[in-house]
């Protein structure tokens, strides 16, 4: 498994590993589970997709790209399962052929499985989160075709999942992310976003992240608000997490 590491460690370049309070490998809930790892509670790694205890975490990848061809990495998870990963099919001027390099990383990447936490841990302190990808299973498919891939995302610079089994709860905060400087810490129980609650469903929590963004946007607001009861306290209160500065924004700040 070192040998592996080393492997994937090479393909990183420029990026960092993103940097969070507490540190995001000791905080992501993996656990060994015979042979497999898996988590120890549910977990948003992106705003579709929960991990959840039993499903089979296979490894973490990402793709090392020349400064020739920007797009492997877009190629290669632009299109469907079936033609992702076969690399006889013909070039179309609608369907580019993935570049021989990127497919045999991607099938050399679905063939691997860590079967300890630790490679997940050094993994994730070394890649660049915002181009890692997770292939993983539901518990007990381990055919080609069941194996799924998905990309790291946090919320605004939140990891949130559920250690109670109930409350959708912040397990760590991105530095310098929006949420940071909104004053939330790990630990914080979401439990609203805008005005609507969150239902104790990690989708739900998503849904709703979306659409506070997307009106916040719609009204040109400068933030969004989100409840959260902090540890220790018994009522809760409301946070307002700032919003990109808009095009339009940046023109009327250099009229002041």
């Amino acid at each position: 498994m070192a040998f592996a590491i080393a492997g994937l460690l090479s393909a990183q370049t420029v990026d960092t590993p993103v940097k969070m309070t507490p540190e995001f490998p000791l905080t992501f809930p993996l656990v060994k589970q015979g042979d497999f790892v898996t988590v120890k509670f549910p977990v948003m790694i992106n705003p579709i997709t929960v991990l959840k205890p039993g499903m089979i975490l296979r490894t973490l990848y990402i793709i090392q790209q020349s400064d020739d061809e920007p797009n492997d990495l877009g190629i290669a998870h632009a299109t469907d399962e079936a033609e992702a990963y076969a690399r006889s099919n013909p070039s179309t001027d609608s369907q580019p052929k993935m570049p021989y390099e990127v497919a045999h990383q991607l099938e050399t990447y679905r063939r691997t499985v860590w079967t300890t936490p630790v490679n997940f841990e050094l993994a994730m302190a070394q890649f660049p989160t915002e181009v890692m990808h997770l292939i993983y299973s539901l518990g007990g498919k381990t055919r080609e075709r069941d194996l799924l891939d998905q990309r790291f995302s946090f919320f605004d610079g939140m990891l949130v999942g559920q250690p109670d089994g109930s409350s959708i709860t912040v397990l760590a905060v991105e530095d310098d992310s929006k949420s940071a400087g909104a004053g939330i810490q790990a630990g914080d129980e979401i439990v609203a976003v805008g005005s609507e609650p969150v239902q104790h469903d990690l989708i739900t929590f998503a849904i709703l992240f979306a659409q506070a963004r997307q009106n916040a946007r719609d009204m040109s607001a400068s933030s969004y608000a989100i409840t959260i009861r902090s540890p220790g306290q018994a009522g809760t209160h409301v946070v307002n997490v700032a919003m990109p500065p808009t095009i339009k924004s940046q023109l009327m700040d250099g009229f002041k």
